[in-house]
């Protein structure tokens, strides 16, 4: 069996970094990290990039910006 975990770093207002785990069910039937960081983020294009320094982009997690990510896949042997 296999288990994933998946923990997303996500700006808050005030510009702290708030460690949000995304729940088991929302990993259900997927099996890499790479395919859970890409169906549950969503690309928003920075509508400034011409106007500022900000990155063209960024990723959002329930419409909060990801500054990170962390995951895991481990393979449990069951008895």
């Amino acid at each position: 069996m296999k288990v994933l975990v998946l923990i997303f770093g996500v700006i808050t207002n005030d510009g702290q970094i708030d460690l949000v785990k995304v729940p088991k069910f929302e990993l259900k039937n997927i099996n890499s990290c790479e395919k859970a960081i890409e169906t549950l983020t969503k690309w928003v294009d920075n509508p400034y990039f011409g106007q500022n320094d900000l990155p063209f982009g960024f990723y959002t997690y329930k419409n909060r910006v990801v500054m990170l990510q962390y995951c895991v896949l481990k393979v449990v042997e069951s008895e």
